[in-house]
């Protein structure tokens, strides 16, 4: 595994499509911070980049397809992350035959419904989670419909509980789990990094697992509250947690601790 103990010189003084969406401008307190994010490369690490800060992004997890049936179609098919959209495309379904409108949990996921040849009726605006999601979905029908929610094994089931308690006849389909990488990742040090974020409790789970947990001067971005609690309870430290979970978020979490710790 690779050894997370050794140190090195501050470098402080040092200096898709979805990018420009995500990306909310340079920070002055992110300028020269390295920041590992435990997962693909991709919009949020470019817009954390984008904010002045080195990202690592390293995969701790991998996406592993489980088998299902595909059920009739509801009233409204329920993504709640690329990742969903795109098992669903992996194994050639249309979209269109699952439900008569689709939703989604942000504008990451409904791009991600564009790739696939479809297109998201109704995107939450301002929050991407689950709790504006459900808002959403209860405005757009308080007398209630049917909905199917197609995601990973291992996701809260707080959506789908929700919609249930409004009156919905909700069916979840797991379509997919992730699980920690069989080898460690090459990444730097844990003393390299000055953050590390976590974007859900599968990932700290994992990182946990394949890395081991940062020492105290290393500050934790958790990406929601559901993420936090699920980290703190896997032994995490949390520092800060995004008040939304998108991009803006995150940078706004980081920007608030280590302006923090510069003070």
């Amino acid at each position: 595994m690779t050894p997370l103990g050794a140190s090195r010189p501050s470098e402080l003084a040092d200096f898709h499509h979805d990018r420009v969406l995500w990306a909310p401008g340079t920070r002055s307190a992110l300028i020269g911070r390295r920041i590992l994010l435990p997962r693909r490369d991709g919009a949020l690490a470019d817009a954390i980049r984008a904010a002045g800060a080195d990202v690592d992004a390293v995969p701790v997890t991998r996406t592993e397809p489980l088998p299902f049936s595909l059920p009739g179609t509801a009233d409204w098919l329920v993504l709640t992350s690329p990742t969903a959209v795109e098992v669903l495309a992996a194994a050639d379904v249309d979209l269109h035959l699952l439900g008569d409108a689709i939703a989604a949990v942000g504008q990451a996921t409904a791009h991600a419904i564009t790739d696939a040849g479809a297109h998201a009726d109704l995107v939450p605006v301002g929050r991407s989670d689950a709790e504006a999601l459900l808002a959403a979905l209860i405005d757009a029908e308080p007398d209630g419909a049917t909905a199917l929610i197609p995601g990973s094994a291992l996701s809260r089931p707080a959506l789908s509980d929700g919609l249930r308690a409004a009156g919905w006849d909700v069916e979840r389909l797991d379509t997919y789990t992730t699980v920690p990488v069989t080898e460690a990742p090459a990444v730097r040090p844990w003393t390299d990094y000055d953050a590390v974020v976590l974007t859900s409790g599968s990932i700290a789970a994992a990182t946990a697992s394949v890395l081991g947990l940062p020492p105290e001067p290393v500050t934790v971005v958790a990406f929601g509250q559901p993420s936090a609690t699920a980290a703190t309870q896997g032994g995490w430290r949390v520092d800060a947690v995004a008040a939304t979970q998108d991009a803006a978020g995150v940078i706004d979490a980081l920007t608030r601790h280590l302006d923090q710790e510069n003070a």
